[in-house]
């Protein structure tokens, strides 16, 4: 009989202990849930603020961009309307230059005979 109340003590201990155990877990589980939602809270935060600053970085980026673009096609058609003046003159000169080896027309022949001079 002496066993049995032993077992009794050992179950009555041991019961304690487990609910004390049962009781430390429950609040570790409750802190690391609470932890694990505010981690999640914040984290949903920064992925909201980088959205919102990223279109406005973007918007900044699509502007300057845009200004640039603006820029070069100014610049391209400064380019373009330089090298017509450029051109221009040497078009001209290789016209000029090309008409010394055109066919020039022949002026008509007159009906004179050689030795006669021709009578008004």
């Amino acid at each position: 009989m002496k066993n049995w109340k032993g077992w009794r003590l050992i179950g009555a201990g041991g019961m304690s202990m487990l609910t004390v155990l049962f009781i430390v877990i429950w609040q570790a589980v409750a802190k690391q849930t609470n932890t694990l939602n505010q981690v999640m809270e914040r984290l949903s935060e920064l992925e909201q603020k980088p959205q919102t600053s990223s279109s406005r970085l973007l918007g900044e980026q699509l502007h300057s961009l845009q200004i640039r673009l603006n820029n070069q096609g100014e610049r391209l058609n400064a380019l373009i309307e330089q090298q017509r003046q450029i051109t221009k003159p040497q078009k001209e000169s290789i016209h000029s230059q090309s008409d010394p080896w055109r066919m020039q027309p022949e002026p008509p022949a007159t009906p004179s005979a050689p030795g006669l001079s021709p009578q008004p």
